[in-house]
């Protein structure tokens, strides 16, 4: 009798106690090492995730490409190998071409015009016209600032570019502003950078003022020229299908995340543009502030191979 009554209540405390949720584990991956301000925004969002998850969401961060370069990375996404990337809706072009349309040389103003676009209506036409046809979702819109060139060699004007052998991400659009200013464009992943601009493989790269100061590119680097040919940032990337599967209580935990590590992450690039060209004066660095009107007459030029995109770039650069 003593051994069913202890059985009764088990069974009275099963039926009346709320089923424990399980941990749900996610890998987050990017190419970015630990000291850069995408490492600190990809923390936030593991950490406001747990909180806003009530400890169900559990993030764990791969940095500086230890689940592959970038493009794998998102090859991974695609096959469940990853969960989550931090990475430019630009890298995404490689999947579908409308993502392209954030490599497109001077389109962007600044970080308002960059927003009005990825929080604005025919930014979300473009994030959904992605995930339905590349089974990509991203959320959250970190805006990096205007890329600039680092080089071995004196840049005093546009005509210096010719024949320039740069590195550039293994984009198409970037592959093809470069050609259009004069330079010989090398794709290269950024694992490979510091190491091919040490020997002399490659004599110039391009990104903005952080990733070229916490990666230490005055280390191989002598000469800062701020072209500003281009804007871009990053973004939480997912696969689609599986995301939007995700329970309610999870995308909006998720959501909140992504929010408050772009949140923070906007907020250091907004106050660290003039630090930063201080800092990498203090390194070394020579900074030349060149003419871009030679190569803002070039954007047409690149816009127009890309018939997909030119409606778009249109629309922005109007407003």
């Amino acid at each position: 009798m003593k051994f069913t009554r202890i059985l009764t209540a088990a069974a009275v405390m099963l039926a009346v106690t709320p089923a424990v949720q399980a941990e749900t584990r996610m890998t987050l991956a990017h190419v970015a090492n630990v000291d850069h301000p995408v490492h600190a925004a990809a923390e936030t969002f593991a950490r406001v995730a747990a909180e806003e998850s009530s400890g169900d969401l559990n993030i764990r961060i791969f940095p500086s490409s230890q689940m592959g370069k970038a493009k794998e990375v998102l090859e991974g996404i695609q096959q469940g190998t990853v969960d989550i990337s931090v990475d430019g809706i630009t890298s995404l072009s490689a999947f579908h071409p409308l993502a392209g349309i954030e490599s497109m040389p001077y389109l962007f103003r600044d970080a308002d015009h960059y927003f009005s676009l990825w929080n604005g209506e025919k930014g979300q036409r473009i994030k959904d016209i992605i995930a339905e046809e590349a089974n990509f979702r991203v959320i959250g819109h970190m805006y990096r600032g205007s890329r600039e060139l680092t080089s071995n060699t004196p840049i005093a004007s546009a005509d210096d570019l010719q024949g320039l052998k740069i590195r550039v991400t293994p984009i198409k659009e970037r592959l093809e502003t470069w050609k259009a200013f004069g330079a010989n464009p090398t794709p290269m992943a950024w694992s490979e950078v510091f190491t091919s601009l040490q020997q002399g493989v490659i004599d110039a790269q391009e990104n903005p003022l952080a990733a070229i100061h916490t990666e230490k590119i005055y280390e191989v680097q002598k000469y800062l020229v701020l072209t500003s040919h281009m804007s871009n940032g990053f973004t939480f990337v997912f696969n689609a299908e599986r995301y939007d599967a995700m329970p309610d209580e999870h995308k909006a935990a998720l959501e909140a995340a992504a929010a408050a590590a772009s949140k923070q992450f906007n907020e250091y690039v907004s106050s660290s543009y003039d630090q930063l060209i201080e800092k990498l004066r203090a390194e070394g660095m020579e900074v030349i502030e060149i003419d871009t009107a030679p190569l803002r007459a070039k954007a047409r030029e690149v816009v127009a191979l890309f018939p997909e995109l030119e409606p778009y770039y249109l629309s922005l650069t109007e407003e």
